[in-house]
């Protein structure tokens, strides 16, 4: 394996820049920061593109698509294996990239930052020489043909992982790239470039651009130029940047976090499942979009089920994200610890009964970012804490009396996104799935690592289209028809 040799770890300390076109490195346009949220430092900066530099992003994109798109699915899905092996080979560089942006701890680092992008990555290569790229429907033959430059805008939360998600797919389709990562996190961006890069995928085909959403994303979703834009966030950027590509029809697939519910029925083995539900709520400290942040829980084994969410609370471990004994590190940033901290403030106002945790700041080290979980009940459905993403170790318990109540509180929501069922009877728990309003049911405990090509995406206010396996892939094609 060669050496990346771009950027260096653990994430490419000093000046940055504002994008990353063919071979070339622009660093223009307003600094922005990026800040450790453990050591409450600088580690490097970035700079905001801006209307030129994406325009120059999005011609070397489109200069790029005809060579690209005309490669066969087999060479496509050559370079999506090559480029896992260079992701696993450099993985111990890219999880500390991670870390050090957005204070996620090493082991959750390197385990959905480095193996599972791999791992989507290959899944993506086979679902690629299986996809169904032409078809004879009605004696007409109806091609899947690649559907041109795609806009990727991707969170700080799961920084790879939602980069390969969309772009594997995009190059598996035969599209280019010009890729938005957040602001808080763009170094492992610039890492995952280069392995795709080293591993034979044509430099334009895959540029990168800097800077915020208002004014960077803004310009790269209405640019005329691109044809699809895929975009993970809040369901306001959401629908600004729906707006946008709307000007020149673009199409759009937009993941927009969630409120998911992990639903567990009354033969459910408690003891077991409530501290692999309470994981699957904190993981990341809470900052994830399918984080099962409702509890919704049989009343009849109320006490038991308390006592044993605060035995798992017990469990956990804050501290130095890099330090193999912690399991939840800081969030990502001051800012947002504040706005968590004050949801919490919210919750208490509207009556919400600590079951277990503070919710209180944590002096940890430096550190502005540290929110200890907490967990409540007895709120009503209207209450905020039940209704918005707090994107935090903020969960809340919602009590059922009987299967039919559950799946009402369940679907009692804005979003869409995801949801867990736990039962002992496995048929029992697939049978309420096919009842709730979501775009993705995992059935006790299964996760995506296992199964990294279902289709994830959700409906209601968590968005719309699709994300991973050959349903993923097709999200990025244009259909041809042709009648002989």
């Amino acid at each position: 394996m060669s050496a990346i040799g771009e950027l260096e770890t653990p994430a490419g300390v000093g000046a940055g820049p504002a994008a990353l076109i063919e071979d070339r490195v622009i660093a223009d346009g307003a600094p922005i920061p990026v800040i450790n949220p453990f050591t409450d430092r600088a580690i490097g900066t970035t700079h905001e593109a801006g209307g030129a530099i994406v325009d120059e992003a999005v011609a070397a994109a489109v200069a790029a698509l005809p060579s690209w798109s005309r490669t066969s699915a087999a060479h496509r899905a050559t370079v999506l294996r090559a480029t896992a092996d260079l992701i696993d080979h450099h993985g111990h560089r890219i999880a500390a990239t991670v870390t050090s942006e957005m204070g996620m701890p090493t082991a959750l680092s390197t385990a959905t930052q480095q193996v599972l992008p791999a791992s989507v990555l290959r899944a993506t290569a086979d679902a690629a020489e299986r996809f169904p790229w032409e078809q004879t429907v009605d004696g007409a033959i109806v091609r899947r043909v690649a559907g041109g430059v795609v806009a990727a805008i991707t969170p700080w939360n799961m920084p790879v992982h939602q980069i390969i998600a969309k772009v594997a797919a995009a190059f598996a389709a035969g599209c280019t790239v010009v890729l938005k990562p957040s602001e808080a996190t763009p170094f492992d961006a610039a890492l995952v470039r280069r392995c795709f890069l080293e591993a034979g995928l044509p430099a334009g085909a895959f540029a990168i651009v800097n800077g915020t959403g208002p004014e960077t994303g803004q310009a790269l979703s209405s640019h005329p130029d691109i044809t699809h834009v895929s975009f993970t966030g809040s369901v306001r950027g959401g629908k600004a940047v729906a707006a946008a590509a709307a000007e020149s029809l673009a199409r759009t697939t937009l993941e927009l976090g969630g409120k998911s519910p992990a639903v567990v029925l009354p033969d459910a083995d408690l003891d077991a499942v409530v501290p692999r539900i309470l994981a699957s709520g904190l993981v990341n400290s809470g900052q994830a979009c399918n984080a099962t942040t409702r509890l919704v829980l049989p009343a009849a084994h109320a006490d038991r089920i308390e006592q044993l969410i605060g035995d798992a609370l017990a469990e956990l471990v804050f501290g130095d994200p890099t330090a193999p004994e912690t399991t939840h590190g800081p969030l990502a940033s001051a800012a947002h610890a504040r706005r968590v901290l004050d949801h919490i403030d919210l919750a208490r106002h509207d009556g919400g009964r600590v079951i277990a945790g503070t919710g209180e700041q944590l002096g940890i080290g430096n550190s502005r970012c540290f929110v200890a979980p907490i967990v409540f009940g007895d709120l009503d459905r209207s209450a905020s804490a039940v209704r918005e993403e707090i994107f935090g170790p903020v969960l809340v318990v919602q009590y059922y009396r009987d299967v039919a109540e559950a799946i009402e509180v369940a679907n009692d929501s804005q979003y869409g996104l995801s949801a867990e069922v736990w039962s002992a009877d496995r048929d029992h728990a697939v049978e309420v799935a096919t009842h709730l309003e979501v775009g993705q049911v995992k059935i006790n405990g299964v996760r995506t690592r296992e199964r990294p090509t279902v289709p994830f995406g959700g409906v209601k206010n968590s968005g719309y289209g699709r994300e991973l396996g050959s349903v993923g892939i097709a999200e990025f094609t244009e259909v041809s028809a042709v009648m002989a």
